[in-house]
């Protein structure tokens, strides 16, 4: 997998961390997960992006300037709304993302002559080169098919070809065909705002959670059935899972059958059918119905993704925290997709704890279906578990997988509980010195 490099960027003065199939994050507000998910984010939409300069330019024929400078108004665009301009940033900013040997991106900042930061962005040269052979193949492309009639149905046949070609080949080139989804916290309120879809300018919204609401706006017509059903819409001649199973188990924990009708939302509660308007339901329903009907369709698409997600166990129960990392972690195992999760909560370790000695099982050949599902496990070799943590205005990182034990350090699952022990004995001992006197 990939490796990204982070040095100066928002709390963290200096991070690195190849990425493997499951990665866990936990530690206090504004130790720097977020940034970390979004620095990850950013590296990750440029390969979106060069699709898009790709196929416009074998379509259009337009290319003002040569690559990489068409695409780096894109890109420092993109980086300027997930991190803020250049004169706000530190002077010595440097990241980088290694996609495979010889295809890297760095961002840093340099001064021009007035003295003013910029943002600057550098493709290692395998990476330009590769580049700018493919742009040439799609001018080649253009001028061999100007003389087409734009709306005829082989040209249109033609650009779809054309499009999964390109396609195919930046994933070779990035070695990665992944989709990439961010699954952002504040779910309760984003769950709201699509309601209100006509009122709203997404422009005024950053990146991530415009993107996820356009993703919830895109996939909410196929509900239209309900959880139930929507299987229906993503025909699949043979899965790995019983879709009757995993929809029940949804419906169970979101306690409703969610359906969008008539371009509104409802959570149908069992027994009563009672329809809930979703800005009635519970802040906890609000945060995980997103989470789960989109994962959901990922599964039901099959989909190889690449999944972001803050804070899955916001508003919940810890059952129900236990219960959505188990189905966070089946979906990426039926798929073969990776996850990134950030949590505050002892909760989720302690579920994850479960799954990596699962794992740990699994490899050793040992049969764990007698008591978690097929896909419910986390190979040991394809983690990563980190806690951050500020310490004299730094971020540190440090590791909380065990080697030798292949489970997270008990320690510090949840190290707040010494602190409160403490107090609690202080007080105890407080009460017992004064019943002397």
């Amino acid at each position: 997998m990939a490796k990204i490099i982070i040095k100066h960027l928002g709390p963290i003065s200096e991070f690195s961390m190849d990425i493997k199939q499951f990665n866990l994050f936990i530690g206090e507000q504004a130790t720097g997960k977020s940034t970390i998910c979004k620095a990850i984010y950013f590296f990750r939409t440029i390969k979106e992006e060069l699709i898009k300069y790709l196929y416009n330019t074998a379509v259009d024929g337009t290319l003002e300037e040569r690559f990489p400078k068409t695409i780096n108004t894109v890109c420092k665009s993109i980086f300027i709304d997930l991190f803020g301009y250049s004169w706000d940033l530190p002077n010595d900013l440097n990241l980088q993302f290694i996609y495979k040997k010889d295809i890297s991106i760095t961002v840093s900042l340099k001064k021009r002559y007035n003295g003013k930061k910029y943002i600057n962005i550098v493709f290692s040269e395998k990476f330009k080169k590769t580049i700018m052979t493919y742009k040439d193949e799609a001018l080649n492309y253009h001028n061999s098919t100007r003389t087409f009639d734009n709306m005829s149905s082989f040209i249109s046949t033609e650009r779809l070809r054309l499009h999964q070609e390109i396609i195919k080949k930046i994933n070779i080139l990035f070695d990665d065909e992944f989709e990439t989804y961010y699954i952002p916290a504040g779910r309760s309120l984003l769950t709201l705002m699509t309601n209100q879809k006509t009122k709203l300018d997404y422009q005024t919204i950053d990146l991530v959670n415009r993107k996820f609401m356009q993703f919830i706006e895109s996939i909410q017509p196929k509900f239209d059935g309900g959880i139930a059903k929507v299987h229906k819409y993503f025909p699949e001649e043979q899965r790995k899972f019983d879709v009757q199973v995993i929809s029940s188990e949804i419906i169970n924990n979101l306690k409703g059958e969610y359906q969008f009708a008539k371009n509104s939302e409802y959570l149908i509660i069992p027994k009563s059918n009672e329809k809930v308007p979703i800005n009635f339901i519970s802040s906890g329903q609000q945060e995980v119905l997103w989470l789960l009907n989109q994962l959901y369709v990922l599964l039901l698409r099959n989909e190889k993704s690449f999944i972001i997600i803050e804070e899955p166990e916001a508003h919940l129960y810890p059952t129900l925290q236990k219960r959505v990392v188990e189905f966070i972690i089946q979906v990426m195992n039926i798929t073969g997709s990776t996850v990134i999760l950030t949590t505050h909560s002892p909760y989720i370790l302690t579920c994850a704890n479960n799954l990596i000695y699962a794992g740990y099982l699994n490899n050793k050949k040992i049969e764990t279906e007698k008591v978690l599902s097929k896909y419910k496990y986390i190979s040991p070799d394809e983690l990563n578990a980190s806690k951050l943590s500020r310490k004299d205005g730094k971020t540190e990182c440090k590791k909380i997988v065990s080697d030798e034990q292949n489970e997270i350090f008990s320690e510090l699952i949840d190290d707040v509980s010494d602190d409160i022990n403490k107090i609690y004995t202080d007080l105890y001992y407080l009460e017992t010195e004064c019943d002397k006197a």
